[in-house]
């Protein structure tokens, strides 16, 4: 699979004020294989996050033995570590066409193809997602999230399209709450370039090594 590395921007919103932001610097590899490390703010220094396969872990700075997590539970306000570390729609939901529909968005209605994602299996971010992507660029557009339950949880904007070493994509995701109304966070790629990355660094000893080696 392709590998790349990137730098991406977290910040959380409650109504117009801004609880707190992170700035993370990461490697990914083939369809499931994450690695990110916080940059900013100075007390999350030395934290990194794992996704390899089906698996996701924490390594705390000063921790001998890294924690597993769930692709569900949250990073930061509304970002959940699935959101920030997996989007394999493809992989992990099986898709059914639903039709076309308008969608509002910043710069008037864009026509949308609509699809209606579900779960293949357990442990993913959320049960079932309705995806509307562009009609004529096919870039996604906007996600509703639901839960096992059926209650909505998010819905997702997707928006501003850059041009990352002649790929484009679709660099920033705004995650509305629906849970506490008024709450959303946003995650914006800042840069994003291709590189030969080792297996290793998705290898959990290998990181528990080098974690050990920075704390001398």
């Amino acid at each position: 699979g392709n590998s790349f590395e990137f730098r991406l921007k977290i910040e959380d919103f409650s109504g117009d004020e801004k609880k707190q932001s992170a700035v993370m610097s990461g490697f990914a590899k083939g369809d499931d294989k994450t690695l990110v490390q916080y940059e900013e703010p100075a007390s999350m220094k030395g934290k990194r996050l794992l996704m390899a396969d089906n698996d996701f872990y924490v390594f705390l700075p000063a921790t001998r033995r890294p924690v597993r997590m769930t692709p569900s539970q949250r990073l930061m306000g509304q970002a959940s570590n699935g959101d920030v570390m997996s989007v394999r729609f493809q992989t992990d939901y099986s898709a059914s066409l639903g039709g076309e529909e308008a969608v509002k968005t910043e710069n008037g209605e864009t026509r949308c193809a609509v699809l209606e994602l579900n779960a293949k299996r357990k442990g993913t971010t959320y049960s079932r997602i309705t995806l509307r992507i562009d009609a004529e660029s096919g870039y996604p557009v906007q996600a509703e999230c639901f839960a096992l339950s059926g209650k909505k949880m998010k819905t997702i904007e997707y928006s501003l399209p850059r041009e990352f070493e002649g790929k484009r994509i679709v660099s920033k995701a705004v995650l509305v709450d629906h849970v506490n109304e008024g709450n959303y966070t946003v995650i914006e790629f800042l840069d994003m370039r291709n590189a030969d990355i080792p297996d290793a660094y998705f290898n959990k000893e290998y990181l528990v090594r080098m974690q050990a080696r920075e704390e001398r």
